[in-house]
């Protein structure tokens, strides 16, 4: 659910055999160092295993492809400051153009069997959608100061207009990416959207609802039990609004004229979250502990009285951070393993060899060295996140697979809801 400068959606993959076969059997490469431009990944054939009945024709093992990243972190490095001088001096409108370079760059530096990815998304269409998400956010944040009736009317647009949003957000991201000269897409109708996502929308707003009848002190006393019946509710019902909308994204994706498919997996969604969860609980302990034994008595001694609101700020930012090195790397491998091992195109299957530890050496390195250079190493951490995870991704499939990369290109698409999505948090990397 991710979505930040720091990572990059990997595009559902299928591929294609590549032109020869090698003269011997190779095992699936594990994820190495940055290989140069130009430099794809091989087929591999994994070892035939003997079978039972001699008299039956051997199985068909399956063809292993990898992902390869080549970008460098001095070429990004060089992007990511032009980006960011610019987006500064004209007060973020170039930010569009920005995540068409930023995206172009990492879609063009992954390479499956010798072809890249492409990214057709148009800048001016997603400053387009970037004024209008700036309007909603605005509206959804300030709105109640003004008057309860205008942040309720606020929520129920957000609601009413979320699934559209979300519907064209998928359509864009999808449509505006090939590989191979061949467009994804996204099949999904609007009432498909209406029926997966409203429901979402309702239930995760029912808390900012109902505290708004509470503020006007409303029958504020049974509002106040309802109210903590639907915030427990909704904390508990994450994990499967999650799923939800991970499932629909994969179920309607399509490769030409090829479609996806998913299969259910809630039941280790929940497991993954609940593990997590128990990570949050232990990070927010030592967090406390941390505040409490130096930032605190830092405060203290030096206004003599009760911390200021400025190190309040920096005491959540603190335990923030420590949730952020300590449970994202847990929950982002974790999901990524069951989603892609439940994911299918026809008879190519996706699998990731993504773990925890190691994501979680790389967050805490990237954190570290991101700080202690006053953010300029963050363009290097996103090129490292970015090539650890996509060159973890591992794409099976039984029958050659120059059969399912055929289909027809699809047309371009509006990005209002790509950056409405993206500011609302309901951006789904993949």
């Amino acid at each position: 659910m991710l979505s930040s400068a720091a990572s990059i959606a990997i595009p559902i993959v299928p591929t294609s055999p590549a032109m020869s076969e090698p003269t011997a059997p190779l095992p699936p490469a594990p994820p190495g160092p940055m290989a140069s431009p130009g430099q794809w990944i091989e087929t591999a054939t994994l070892p035939a295993s003997a079978p039972a009945d001699r008299s039956a024709p051997p199985p068909v093992d399956p063809r292993v492809s990898r992902l390869k990243f080549t970008g460098r972190e001095d070429e990004y490095f060089r992007i990511w400051i032009v980006n960011l001088f610019l987006t500064a001096i004209t007060f973020g409108i170039y930010s569009a153009w920005a995540k068409v370079r930023k995206t172009r760059y990492f879609w063009q530096n992954t390479r499956c069997e010798g072809h890249v990815f492409e990214f057709h998304g148009n800048p001016v269409a997603i400053l387009r959608g970037r004024i209008i998400a700036v309007i909603l956010i605005a509206a959804y944040t300030w709105s109640f100061e003004f008057s309860k009736s205008a942040g309720l009317i606020t929520i129920a647009l957000l609601i009413a207009g979320g699934p559209w949003l979300f519907m064209k957000a998928q359509q864009f991201k999808f449509r505006n990416t090939s590989w191979s000269g061949l467009r994804f897409g996204f099949a999904a109708s609007v009432k498909d959207g209406y029926r997966v996502v409203m429901p979402i929308l309702a239930l995760w707003f029912s808390s900012t609802i109902l505290t708004a009848f509470i503020n006007e002190r409303v029958f504020s006393g049974p509002l106040l039990t309802l109210l903590a019946i639907t915030s427990i509710g909704t904390l508990i019902a994450i994990p499967a609004m999650h799923h939800r909308l991970k499932s629909f994204q994969h179920n309607y994706a399509t490769y030409g004229e090829r479609r996806f498919s998913f299969e259910p997996a809630l039941k280790r969604f929940y497991g993954v979250y609940a593990r997590g969860l128990g990570l949050l609980v232990l990070v927010w302990i030592f967090g406390g502990i941390v505040v409490g034994l130096i930032l605190v008595p830092l405060a203290t001694g030096r206004t003599q009285g009760p911390p200021s609101h400025l190190m309040a700020l920096l005491s959540a930012g603190v335990v923030a951070l420590l949730a952020y090195v300590f449970v994202w790397p847990y929950l982002a491998a974790r999901l990524q393993q069951v989603v892609w091992a439940n994911t299918k195109l026809d008879d190519v299957r996706f699998h990731t060899d993504i773990e925890a530890m190691p994501l979680f050496k790389l967050v805490f390195r990237n954190v570290a060295f991101t700080l202690l250079t006053a953010g300029l190493y963050w363009p290097f951490a996103t090129v490292a996140l970015a090539r650890y995870r996509i060159e973890c991704m591992r794409i099976e499939a039984d029958t050659p697979l120059s059969f399912v990369a055929a289909g027809t290109a699809a047309g371009a698409v509006t990005a209002v809801g790509d950056a409405t999505a993206e500011s609302l948090g309901l951006d789904l990397g993949l």
